[in-house]
């Protein structure tokens, strides 16, 4: 049980951060579709569907963001499938950076930190959806 325990703190805690952070710099871009606010330049958006930071701030915001703070919620309310969805979310985030470096390609140190913690994530999710299977 200690080692469920520690698991869903681990999650969880990478949830709020994520989500946190996700929220904001989603909000950012929302409300300066340039990037300028957070020192990224329109210009890197070229080979890509999108003029501005508007489409991908309210994906970073839905997607990344309120999923991580719900998938946050369900772990410190133990709530049934926190797990399955816990992993769920860190595959979001993988895809999100995977996307995000095949499409504009390696601008920051965060992409490969965000990378991480997307594997984060969808270890511990695994794991409690083994561990919870087991019991």
């Amino acid at each position: 049980m200690q080692k469920s325990t520690s698991l869903n703190g681990f999650l969880g805690s990478l949830q709020a951060i994520n989500g946190l952070r996700a929220l904001l710099g989603g909000y950012m871009l929302i409300t300066d579709p340039s990037g300028k606010s957070l020192d990224l330049n329109v210009e890197w958006l070229q080979t890509t569907p999108f003029p501005n930071y508007l489409i991908p701030g309210i994906v970073l915001f839905l997607l990344m963001g309120v999923t991580n703070g719900w998938g946050m919620w369900l772990i410190f309310n133990r709530k049934e499938n926190r797990a399955a969805f816990g992993t769920l979310v860190g595959l979001f985030l993988l895809a999100w950076i995977i996307a995000q470096v095949i499409w504009i390609g390696y601008k920051d140190f965060l992409q490969p930190l965000y990378f991480a913690t997307g594997l984060l994530q969808t270890f511990f999710g695994l794991a409690l959806t083994t561990r919870r299977k087991k019991i």
